[in-house]
This record gives C-alpha cells, sequence and structure tokens, in this order.
C-alpha cells in the first residue's frame, strides 16, 4: 500500500529528476506500463514511450526555476501546483503554473497527467 510518506518521497524524487533534466531518473518514477500525459495529448503505455514522451518535453522546456506552491496527498493520488521558469529551444526564458494528478501504484507513478498553459508554451517556443 503506497503511503502519504512513501507518495512525498517518490514525488520529491521525480521533481529532482525533472529539475535535472533526467529522463531516465523522471522514468524511473513510473511504472513500466505507466501513462505520462501532457495537456490531454497522447498516453503513454510502456517504458520507451515514457521516455520519448519526457525527453520531448524535458528538450522543449529546460527548466531554470522551480517554486512548489502546494502538494496534496490522498494516497494512492496526488496533485502538485507548481511554477517553473522555463528556457525553450529557441533561447526565450517564461514562467507559467503548472499543475500535476499524479496517481501512485506500488510505489511508482501509474499515471501523471500535466496541465499548463499551452497558447502560452507555443507562443514561448515560437520564434525569438
Amino acid at each position: 500500500m503506497d503511503t502519504r510518506a512513501s507518495i512525498e518521497t517518490l514525488l520529491d524524487q521525480a521533481y529532482a529528476a525533472r529539475l535535472k533534466q533526467d529522463v531516465a531518473a523522471t522514468a524511473a518514477c513510473f511504472t513500466e506500463d505507466g501513462c505520462f500525459r501532457a495537456n490531454g495529448g497522447p498516453p503513454t503505455a510502456s517504458r520507451t514511450e515514457q521516455s520519448n514522451a519526457l525527453k520531448a518535453v524535458f528538450e522543449a522546456f529546460e527548466v531554470v526555476a522551480f517554486e512548489q506552491h502546494c502538494r496534496v496527498i490522498d494516497p494512492p493520488r496526488a496533485v502538485v501546483h507548481w511554477r517553473g521558469k522555463f528556457r525553450a529551444k529557441n533561447g526565450q526564458i517564461g514562467e507559467t503554473d503548472i499543475l500535476d494528478l499524479i496517481e501512485v501504484r506500488d510505489g511508482r507513478i501509474a499515471s501523471l497527467t500535466t496541465f499548463f498553459d499551452s497558447a502560452y508554451a507555443a507562443a514561448l517556443s515560437g520564434p525569438a
């Protein structure tokens, strides 16, 4: 059974890996069949798909700063609201709020859906 404490630890690991842009360490926080999805995009269903999706997000938006506003844990689910400063591939830097909906199974992330302002993200990653 996933406890509040074990989910806290898992979230600490996952966000630390994200801040380092470490795709492998972030993917290791997921179950093998875990679902990662950004703003309703296609879900992942395997470690390879997770790694590819995470790599695409990490390459598109490097985290420059991270501020967690709140973390609500009701096992086996969690919600994390955070604000990030990101550097897009074109060098532009911007800030936005992110909301992650997470479900944990057997000590790993079984599902993570991340919500952000996709119009802002597109504008930030457009021509500099």
